[in-house]
């Protein structure tokens, strides 16, 4: 009760996920970005938003969370997770190959009563495997 007296109130978790891609795309849209695709999924590959301004092709991740607990964040986007993220920029580099791609992260923090964003724009960039360089790593 004194949660709602206060404005601070705590969100269930895909709620708290939908709200997030929805404030993040907004946070996008002001900026200049057309959102091509949301929660975009290709075989291996998935990702939150894909978004382009003029040559530039955004492949974003949100993470949206309620408190710092288990960490901001960015710091939630694993190996695993940026590598599926490559995966789904080569599905967008071939259909558009005049442009430029690049990796965000965009970290929600919800205060009960509004997010806090933080943005990391080219979080990280795919680098050929040693090994076996047709593969891409994150």
């Amino acid at each position: 009760m004194l949660e709602w007296l206060f404005g601070r109130r705590r969100l269930a978790s895909r709620k708290l996920g939908v709200r997030g891609e929805r404030r993040a795309a907004w946070f996008y849209r002001l900026r200049g970005y057309r959102v091509l695709e949301r929660n975009a999924r290709h075989r291996a590959a998935e990702a939150d938003l894909v978004l382009r301004r003029g040559r530039i092709l955004v492949i974003a991740e949100v993470k949206a969370r309620q408190s710092n607990a288990a960490g901001e964040g960015h710091e939630a986007v694993g190996v695993k997770k940026r590598e599926k993220l490559i995966r789904m920029g080569d599905v967008y580099a071939a259909r558009y190959p005049d442009c430029l791609l690049r990796y965000d992260i965009v970290s929600l923090t919800w205060t009960g009563r509004r997010f806090i964003v933080a943005h990391y724009p080219d979080a990280f960039r795919p680098m050929a495997d040693p090994q076996r360089p047709w593969i891409w790593r994150g």
